[in-house]
């Protein structure tokens, strides 16, 4: 419902994956209610350096996975109303009172030795291994011709990248740095940089509604939503709270849409050191063919 997807349920993009893809093989499938998709990957080379700690406590991983092995991913869910397509690899999101949808589901990664930190000149490796577990609900309520909708979606992440790994991500950020600032700077770097992928805990929830109509066939149809994200990386030692608020103007469906949002994001001046947050206001229009 969102602009776009909070990007740590990415946590490799961009990075030992190509926009969310490796080279690999996978299998997916439906029993009865139960869906399931597993995969074997090998992921793409990273060759980051790791600074020398004095003390493990301060040790810092970094992606380095020189001569990569493969991973291994999985991620299975129960449907116990309709059934969705697993057709694509991605689900529709919102069916817009058109279907009732409640799904719960866990999924796992895991990429032996894909990281390394260095304490005194020795270098550790640390394997990636990231769990989490998910609920879908999209239910039309009220009279089945005002075709109204309530759609919410929640997940809890667990990262181990290694120790105090950490990413800073910023989404079409043009910032540069202004090298005649003389303030304190924010940790995460320029712009709308944030952190967004590290070794933690992430909880993450969204709902929308989908406002009734008296028209058959109506034009357009309002959607608002909001979404709530709980950071708690370890490298920070201090957890974050933040909010997107908007709505969806849809047009035609999911093939013609136009979305406002507003978005905060947490400010660090320092480890463990927080500096409130800061917004961004977002207008899309998004076209489907």
């Amino acid at each position: 419902m969102t602009v776009d997807a909070p990007i740590f349920n990415w946590p490799l993009i961009e990075n030992s994956d190509q926009f969310a893809r490796q080279m690999g093989f996978f299998a997916k499938g439906k029993y009865a209610a139960l869906e399931y998709r597993f995969s074997v990957n090998k992921p793409f080379a990273t060759n980051l350096t790791p600074t020398d700690a004095v003390s493990k406590q301060q040790a810092i991983a970094v992606d380095n996975n020189g001569n990569t092995r493969l991973s291994t991913a999985g991620y299975v869910e129960y449907q116990f109303f309709e059934r969705e397509s697993n057709l694509l690899p991605f689900k529709v999101g919102s069916y817009l009172g058109t279907r009732k949808v409640f799904n719960l589901g866990a999924g796992f990664y895991r990429a032996p030795k894909a990281t390394r930190s260095m304490v005194n000149g020795e270098v550790d490796r640390h394997d990636i291994r990231l769990f989490s577990a998910d609920a879908f609900l999209d239910l039309p309520i009220g009279m089945p011709e005002k075709k109204a909708a309530l759609t919410m979606y929640s997940v809890f992440y667990n990262y181990d990248m290694g120790p105090n790994y950490l990413r800073n991500l910023g989404i079409m950020n043009l910032a540069l740095e202004d090298q005649q600032f003389t303030g304190t700077r924010a940790l995460a770097g320029p712009g709308n940089l944030q952190p967004m992928i590290g070794t933690g805990k992430i909880w993450y929830t969204q709902a929308g509604y989908l406002i009734p109509t008296t028209k058959e066939k109506p034009k357009a149809r309002l959607q608002p939503f909001g979404a709530y994200s709980y950071k708690n990386f370890e490298q920070l030692q201090s957890a974050s709270s933040q909010f997107d608020i908007g709505a969806n103007l849809l047009l035609d469906g999911h093939h013609a849409k136009i979305t406002g949002q507003y978005s905060t994001r947490p400010v660090y001046r320092a480890i463990g050191e927080r500096d409130g947050s800061r917004g961004e206001f977002i207008l899309q229009l998004h076209i489907y063919l």
